[in-house]
């Protein structure tokens, strides 16, 4: 796991800007400024990165059991 960059959830959130219930794997800043719960397409339209203070990679601890 990348120190700062991704972070161990139980459960995925739902993403803050779809309206059919889709589950977020970021939690990041947007361009516009609020952070937000996001899917992959919305991380790459309104995301700014990953890091400390930009945003997070969420892992579910299924998918990280392994590692």
């Amino acid at each position: 796991m990348k120190k700062g960059f991704e972070v161990r959830v139980s459960t995925l959130p739902k993403c803050d800007l779809c309206t059919d219930g889709t589950l977020a794997e970021f939690d990041a800043k947007t361009k516009t400024g609020p952070w937000a719960f996001m899917c992959p397409t919305h991380f790459h339209e309104h995301g700014i990165g990953l890091g400390l203070g930009q945003g997070q990679h969420l892992l579910t601890e299924e998918v990280t059991s392994g590692s």
